[in-house]
């Protein structure tokens, strides 16, 4: 079955831009934690808009779309694995779902169990960036109790936290970082 953006619905969309916005928060409130026990660790962690980012115009962008996770490992338990994260539909753009079409490729490596998820609607908003289209990304990427996470950065700086529903599930367990880029489809 091929998905298109517009299988999601408008009450789907909404639950999910509460819930990136809150992982997003609670990104950039452990940092915060973390620069006040490590002072040196300010500038690193600094979120303002930087001159060589990505925008700097204080506009808000989405990125949703339907991605695929793939892993090599075992099933047989924690162990190092790599996956592979790809996107079928995706877009970025001033509305859920609306946008300029992109695809995403990149993978995370860490500790998990043979992760092979497809089809997984994500979606995550993007204060302060307005093109995020062939950027080297840093990411990391938790997989755990039938949900996904991802945190893409730029530098040390947090761009977002695409998140899945509550609605599609993910058999395994991944915790690792990596790295990926949109390009236009």
């Amino acid at each position: 079955m091929s998905e298109t953006l517009k299988d999601v619905t408008p009450d789907q969309i909404a639950e999910l831009e509460k819930k990136s916005q809150a992982a997003y928060d609670v990104a950039i409130k452990n940092r915060q934690a973390l620069v006040a026990k490590k002072p040196e660790l300010k500038t690193a962690f600094d979120q303002s808009v930087q001159p060589q980012s990505l925008c700097g115009c204080g506009c808000q962008q989405y990125i949703c779309g339907y991605f695929c996770f793939e892993g090599c490992g075992c099933g047989c338990g924690p162990n190092d694995e790599t996956v592979y994260i790809s996107t079928s539909v995706a877009a970025i753009g001033p509305q859920p779902n609306q946008g300029i079409r992109v695809k995403f490729v990149g993978q995370a490596t860490g500790s998990g169990t043979n992760i092979n998820v497809s089809g997984m609607y994500m979606q995550g908003t993007v204060p302060d960036a307005e093109n995020l289209i062939g950027v080297p990304l840093s990411l990391s990427l938790s997989i755990n109790s039938g949900s996904v996470s991802m945190t893409l950065l730029e530098g040390p700086r947090v761009l977002a936290v695409l998140v899945s529903g509550p609605w599609v599930s993910a058999n395994g367990e991944f915790t690792g970082s990596g790295t990926g880029m949109f390009t236009q489809a």
